[in-house]
């Protein structure tokens, strides 16, 4: 399994959210601090690239980018999956 440290995590994803005030907590709800959809495929693309992960089309939805929390575990499922499948 991969690890992916939470502090990591979040220091990338703050670097999206334009309205957010104080540090980044897993029940951050992503869009109230500034997440929009430009933001948004900005992020997909940098948590892919940084991580080598790829989102599946039926993970791109608000579901998982509601709030920090989703959006990490959404990110860990895909490292495990990714170390399964190599």
């Amino acid at each position: 399994m991969k690890s992916l440290p939470w502090d990591t995590f979040s220091r990338l994803v703050a670097q999206f959210l334009v309205r957010l005030t104080g540090d980044i907590e897993r029940d951050t709800n992503l869009e109230e601090a500034g997440l929009d959809s430009l933001s948004l495929v900005e992020l997909v693309a940098e948590i892919e690239t940084r991580f080598d992960v790829e989102f599946p089309v039926e993970m791109l939805n608000w579901d998982t980018f509601a709030t920090a929390g989703t959006l990490y575990a959404a990110t860990v499922a895909l490292l495990d999956n990714e170390k399964i499948s190599s």
